[in-house]
């Protein structure tokens, strides 16, 4: 059987519901928990990989894009977490891999397949440019509340408070827009068949864990 696009596309979302799903049920087990919490970069790293191996177009301003999106997360990130002044007092536990200035690597790529999700997800629905950042930035902010809880509880990162202050989620609103704003900026249009999916895998994996850690 020749496996065409869509059939590959199709298979690839239904491994990548099987990983998060196995990491729920993982999660779960309280033997077996903190393992599959430290494997969390990887898990990234290969939901990543994926996004941008789906991703079209490929040109010189969707890598222009891609890096600037990742490079101003991980900035953003790097004095929000030696100033405290940014999302409020915080610190990464030691879960998500190397770090450089105390920011773990993998947290670039996680605001890149944020980031990336959820402007697709805007523009699959709305027309209007503004209005897709507008959404966009509000799903990222649904995220957040919903990805919070559970980071906290299985100590991926600590705030001093014990709970992000007001403040976090309007810096994820407006840091959100201004990364995605990169894709109209440079008149990319988005065409990537697991965006969709996966941003949906993210948010059911911390809703469900929601009710379980």
């Amino acid at each position: 059987m020749k496996l065409t696009e869509s059939k590959i596309a199709f298979l690839t979302r239904i491994f990548l519901a099987a990983i998060y799903l196995i990491g729920v049920i993982g999660i779960s087990i309280p033997s077996l928990s903190s393992l599959y919490v430290q494997i969390t970069p990887v898990t990234l790293l290969i939901s990543g990989l994926l996004l941008l191996a789906f991703h079209e177009p490929w040109n010189k301003k969707s890598i222009l894009a891609v890096l600037l999106i990742a490079a101003i997360g991980f900035i953003i990130e790097v004095f929000g977490l030696s100033t405290g002044k940014i999302f409020g007092a915080y610190f990464y536990s030691e879960l998500l891999g190397p770090k450089i200035f105390d920011v773990p690597l993998i947290i670039a790529l996680n605001w890149l397949i944020l980031v990336y999700g959820a402007y697709y997800i805007a523009c699959y629905f709305f027309k209007h440019s503004l209005l897709r950042l507008a959404i966009g930035g509000i799903l990222l902010v649904v995220f957040d509340l919903i990805m919070e809880p559970v980071a906290i509880e299985l100590n991926m990162w600590t705030w001093e408070a014990g709970t992000p202050p007001f403040q976090n989620y309007i810096v994820w609103f407006v840091a959100g827009v201004a990364m995605m704003s990169m894709f109209p900026l440079f008149r990319i249009k988005l065409k990537n068949p697991i965006a969709i999916a996966l941003f949906v895998y993210l948010m059911l994996f911390f809703g469900i864990l929601n009710f379980i850690v």
